[in-house]
């Protein structure tokens, strides 16, 4: 199970220990931060009224695990952003999905989320089939493409309704 604790300056190093190349931190953030990632760059990101930013922890071992934000949009819609779990050897373990599954339950029962959505490279296939099992579904017609390193990424958005969230969670 995993629990989310508000992402905090103290939390900062961690998060930026994770952070070890620029592909890895375009993967999370987009062209929202630039490598290497900085204090300053977090003081900054903490500051959006927007943003609410955490920690991820494992309820069982009290370690922290990742880092998530949910973006509050217009129209009653969150946008997962900068998702990681840190730890490379626990990936694939099940983490992310119980990551975003508590994600989405803080958009949808405590900001009151109609809709949620995030952007998914097209190359991360691990990726695109956690978020599928936790009920998103690509949203047709809203790809992006990302110019890094001389490579074309496309990122694809991916949504998920409050209905089809309870339906997945019955």
């Amino acid at each position: 199970m995993i629990t989310l604790e508000p992402f905090t300056t103290s939390d900062f190093e961690q998060l930026i220990s994770w952070i070890n190349n620029p592909e890895l931190l375009v993967t999370i953030a987009g062209h929202d931060l630039s490598f290497p990632l900085t204090a300053e760059q977090l003081n900054d990101y903490l500051k959006s009224e927007n943003s609410h930013a955490f920690k991820l922890i494992d309820a069982g071992s009290g370690n922290t695990v990742g880092h998530a934000e949910l973006l509050v949009k217009e129209g009653r819609r969150c946008k997962i952003d900068k998702l990681i779990i840190g730890d490379q050897s626990i990936r694939g373990k099940g983490i992310g999905q119980a990551s975003v599954n508590a994600l989405l339950k803080y958009a949808f029962e405590q900001l009151g989320s109609a809709e949620v959505e995030l952007n998914v490279f097209d190359w991360n296939v691990a990726g695109i089939r956690c978020y599928e099992k936790c009920g998103f579904s690509i949203n047709p017609g809203h790809s992006k493409t990302f110019e890094f390193d001389d490579k074309s990424w496309v990122a694809h958005n991916m949504i998920i309704s409050r209905p089809r969230w309870m339906e997945t969670t019955a």
